[in-house]
């Protein structure tokens, strides 16, 4: 059992996991929290192409996760050509980074509506 674990497969699924999850938080942290809106607002004042990769998480996270795989070089599946083992293990990181985003996003979004809703009672228990 510890040979599977072990494997260079599973390190590489390993590997991809864990640039997807973190893809996915960089991500929405990067184009939906106010702490990187001067960062968005630059980016759209340097183009418009590069404003909206700045507003985009799915855009943005090909980059994320094209990085992590340049750094990591995970193998989830070995053909003897490293160019197209990257490439593979860069697109499946790239769709369970997407998925983990969503499942991110609609926390965050949640979370935001809570607020609001938390804000606007607030706001007419004070008229009242």
């Amino acid at each position: 059992m510890t040979e599977i674990l072990t494997s260079p497969a599973a390190q590489g699924l390993w590997a991809c996991l864990v640039l997807a999850i973190a893809s996915a938080s960089v991500s929405i942290t990067l184009t939906q929290t106010e702490l990187f809106a001067p960062l968005r607002a630059a980016a759209q004042k340097a183009g418009h192409m590069i404003g909206h990769l700045f507003h985009c998480f799915y855009c943005i996270s090909h980059w994320v996760v094209i990085a992590g795989v340049a750094v990591y070089r995970p193998v989830i599946i070995s053909s003897g050509a490293p160019i197209i083992d990257w490439t593979v293990s860069a697109f499946f990181t790239i769709a369970l980074s997407a998925l983990f985003s969503g499942v991110i996003f609609k926390v965050f979004l949640t979370a935001m509506n809570k607020k609001a809703t938390e804000l606007q009672l607030k706001k007419s228990l004070a008229q009242s």
